[in-house]
């Protein structure tokens, strides 16, 4: 991000929980996230509109608390949840989410966030921060407004912003970005096959407010029998949007399947309209993938793929 001139347009088009988008504000860049997942897009949002002033944060949670704590109608949670917490940090959690919709984009992250990390604490902290393990019992309670009260507190992180972050599906990216209007596009495009958005701390989250998980998930793109022809669309809009000169960054990787090795930059570039680039290329060190590796007997790289217009 410090390589890209201060003032540039920056668009990541499937952002996640946003941390280019947050990253490239701290460089003086105009940022632009996009994703398709209401969660991730909750997140993002979270952390580039936080208030100025921490004293309004604090009171804000603080008449949450109270709100909740005098709610006579608590809803009841599902099943699933259920299963997971203890029943008094279920209950806060539960009463709280009656305000969901009131609360400010920075609260509404930390509680999202406060919410797996009671489901942590419940199970005795065997789980790890993006896995959800086993049910631990007996449950421990862990006060959920504390938990939120400290995230809040932790976070807040205020950020001179010039960022928008769209709910959208980046196949029809071209419904909220301009033709030629986007100096550069940065991202790690979402992974086929390999990991499910709407699972682990995502589901809880999913059926404590509701949402409908698997219509959500059958509009994000990680399925591999689609998979070519949904980044396809996705590249040719990229192509529209950038400007002149303008330059795309792919973060990939190798993937395995169906025991073969598949090039990530290779793959990408297949399906790329764009025809001058460049391709770094690096082993994995030090991550998780190394442990994969070595089970599946195979010696994966990780690429950037630089495509200029």
């Amino acid at each position: 991000m410090s390589q890209i001139p201060k003032g540039s347009t920056v668009l990541d088009p499937f952002c996640g929980s946003g941390t280019i988008v947050y990253e490239g504000l701290k460089y003086g860049l105009h940022t632009i996230g996009i994703d398709a997942n209401p969660i991730a897009v909750t997140l993002s949002n979270g952390k580039i509109h936080i208030p100025s002033s921490y004293q309004d944060v604090k009171d804000e949670v603080n008449s949450l608390i109270n709100r909740s704590n005098d709610l006579l109608d608590v809803p009841t949670a599902s099943e699933y949840p259920i299963s997971l917490f203890h029943e008094k940090s279920l209950d806060e959690i539960m009463r709280m989410s009656v305000f969901y919709d009131e609360m400010s984009d920075y609260v509404k992250a930390c509680y999202l966030g406060s919410i797996a990390l009671t489901a942590r604490g419940c199970n005795d902290y065997k789980w790890t921060s993006s896995t959800v393990g086993k049910n631990i019992e007996p449950k421990r309670y862990i006060p959920f407004y504390e938990k939120l009260q400290l995230k809040v507190k932790k976070h807040f992180l205020p950020i001179p912003n010039e960022s928008t972050v769209y709910y959208e599906d980046s196949r029809n990216l071209d419904k909220v970005i301009k033709p030629n209007s986007i100096d550069f596009i940065f991202s790690s495009p979402p992974y086929f096959d390999c990991l499910d958005y709407t699972a682990y701390y995502a589901r809880i989250i999913y059926d404590i407010l509701g949402y409908e998980r698997i219509q959500i998930r059958s509009r994000l793109i990680q399925n591999f029998e689609n998979y070519k022809e949904d980044m396809k669309i996705v590249l040719d809009k990229l192509y529209r949007v950038l400007k002149p000169g303008g330059q795309v960054i792919f973060v990939v990787g190798d993937k395995k399947i169906h025991g073969k090795v598949i090039n990530g930059a290779e793959y990408f570039q297949a399906l790329s309209p764009f025809e001058n680039y460049s391709i770094v290329e690096r082993s994995y060190s030090g991550t998780s993938s190394k442990v994969f590796d070595a089970i599946n007997k195979t010696e994966r790289k990780e690429q950037i793929v630089i495509w200029t217009k």
